[in-house]
């Protein structure tokens, strides 16, 4: 009897049991940006002056840095679905245990040594003396929300890798509510200033993942968390060889952002601050896609488990077309809109400017970012992670930084920085594309010769 709140992935409909699954974690989605978009709006109508700015120096650092632990997550994915396609339920009910220790263990590991770096980071990252200070705060901070954030980020990779998108929107939805009331009392109410809304984004994550691990030690079924059993990283082998080049892959794509933020930073503030109100709506558009996104990886690894090659053409037909459509409509329809929203964010018609002027490169061509992310989801999920860290290493490291080192330095304006957007969504998903249908054909020839079950996850 298939369980309450779950799609069945490897039956029926595909578009229809694609936006079951996918909504809630649009829902989460939302919830996750307004968490940025909280601190923004908060500290930008009664924070202090430089706020804005000081925080937009630090969030591609911490992009960067949490990205490379984010993306293990999607190896619990991958590898817990394909369990689940397999019917091997003992098995997750075995790795289960390592989890939330190990994902916190490698979070505390990273605060720790962001922490310590973060004078050397913010200046490799050209940050402005006058915001120096306030960055720093609120970059050790929001670092000790890190160990909390991975353990929440593990858990639920579980549920949604057996269709269970639901029960993680509701924890998201919680922490949410608790993040937003405690930026307006730490920043109105204490004047805590930075330090509030990082403070409020760490105690809403530590809320949220105690309550998930509680939630998983009540559970009746295969999911059960034993305290007493719980172990650090044993048994999770597979889970990294997923997930290390995923993790990779984000880091890269984030390492040409910090490059894109550090040439940014040489700016005047108020083109520092625009870029980081940009930054916010473009969290709100990524939502668009992420419903066809983060199921195109669920259904795939569990279908291609279940050795249903056919469906897994389908599925990735259904994804492209999704996520480029929705990218595109909801691209053009926040930049028609963003004279008016980016006004809740800040009222300086400077900021709002240049925060359009960047706004132009990303709304327009936000379905082909769209497609990045999907198609080398749905790469991963054939159980090749290597290809699409190849691809992210060409167009989204090489290509990004020697535009930036050449022609964005040679014309010497921020237009010319953010072109390096659009043009490098184009080339990825070229490669992407080409790179799914020959991880594809390579699976189904391995099924004709009839591979065994186990076929391993890497070429």
């Amino acid at each position: 009897m298939k369980r309450r709140l779950e799609v069945d992935p490897l039956h029926g409909p595909i578009l229809k049991n694609m936006l079951l699954f996918g909504l809630p974690i649009v829902g989460s989605s939302i919830l996750h940006v307004l968490f940025s978009a909280a601190d923004t709006a908060v500290i930008g109508n009664f924070g202090h002056e430089g706020a804005i700015s000081a925080i937009g120096v630090c969030m591609p650092v911490c992009h960067l840095l949490i990205a490379g632990l984010g993306a293990l997550s999607g190896g619990v994915t991958i590898v817990f679905g394909r369990m689940y396609g397999r019917k091997e339920t003992d098995k997750v009910s075995d790795l289960v245990q390592a989890l939330p220790l190990t994902a916190f263990t490698l979070g505390a590991a990273l605060a720790i040594v962001a922490c310590v770096l973060s004078t050397p980071i913010l200046r490799l990252v050209n940050c402005p003396e006058s915001l120096f200070a306030e960055a720093r705060v609120y970059f050790c901070i929001y670092f000790a929300a890190v160990p909390f954030s991975m353990t929440q980020y593990f858990l639920a990779s579980v549920l949604q890798s057996r269709g269970n998108s639901f029960i993680p929107f509701v924890f998201q939805m919680s922490a949410a509510v608790v993040n937003i009331i405690l930026n307006l009392i730490f920043v109105i109410v204490f004047d805590w200033n930075i330090a509030g809304v990082a403070s409020a984004t760490l105690f809403s994550q530590m809320l949220s993942s105690t309550a998930m691990v509680i939630f998983y030690t009540r559970q009746r079924d295969e999911i059960r968390l034993h305290l007493n059993r719980m172990r650090v990283f044993t048994g999770l082998g597979e889970v990294f060889r997923v997930g290390i080049p995923s993790s990779l892959e984000g880091m890269i794509i984030n390492i040409s952002g910090v490059v894109i933020s550090a040439a940014i930073n040489k700016f005047d503030p108020v083109v520092i601050a625009g870029n980081t109100l940009s930054g916010t709506l473009e969290g709100f558009m990524s939502i668009s896609f992420v419903a066809f996104s983060s199921s195109g990886v669920v259904f795939i690894s569990q279908n291609y488990g279940h050795r249903d090659l056919p469906r897994v053409r389908r599925i990735f037909r259904t994804t492209l077309a999704g996520v480029l459509i929705a990218g595109e409509v909801i691209g053009f329809l926040v930049y028609l809109a963003s004279p008016y929203v980016l006004k809740i964010f800040s009222p300086d018609a400077g900021i709002i400017t240049y925060a359009r002027v960047r706004l132009f490169y990303m709304c327009m061509f936000y379905g082909l970012c769209g497609t990045l992310n999907a198609i080398s989801g749905c790469v991963r999920g054939l159980g090749n992670t290597k290809l699409p860290l190849a691809i992210s290493v060409i167009s989204s490291f090489f290509f990004r930084i020697t535009w930036i080192y050449t022609y964005a330095a040679w014309k010497g304006t921020i237009e010319a920085i953010y072109m390096a957007y659009p043009i490098c969504w184009a080339i990825n998903t070229v490669l992407n594309v080409a790179a799914f249908y020959y991880v594809f054909k390579q699976r189904a020839a391995e099924l004709e010769a009839d591979v065994p079950e186990e076929v391993p996850l890497e070429n």
